[in-house]
């Protein structure tokens, strides 16, 4: 038997905040008694799935990947300094 998780715990297993668990509750597979949410480790793996990048496939042309490396630019966001 899977362990079941709840919304703290699914959002620690996924490295995310349970405010975006919340907030796509209707689009992921989750569980419901009442008012109360809960998903099994199948379920955390398929949402996993969902959200994973996959880069294209490099057998299709040996020139796939510069072009789409060209495409990609910094963030214009400004980022902090550590240390």
């Amino acid at each position: 038997m899977s362990q079941n998780y709840d919304l703290e715990e699914a959002a620690k297993y996924l490295r995310c905040r349970p405010h975006f668990l919340t907030e796509n509750l209707q689009k992921l597979p989750h569980q419901r008694m009442g008012r109360s949410v809960s998903f099994d480790e199948t379920e955390l793996e398929a949402i996993k799935d969902m959200f994973r990048i996959r880069p294209c496939d490099a057998q299709t042309s040996t020139n796939a990947a510069p072009l789409a490396l060209a495409g990609i630019q910094p963030s214009k966001r400004h980022h902090r300094k550590t240390g």
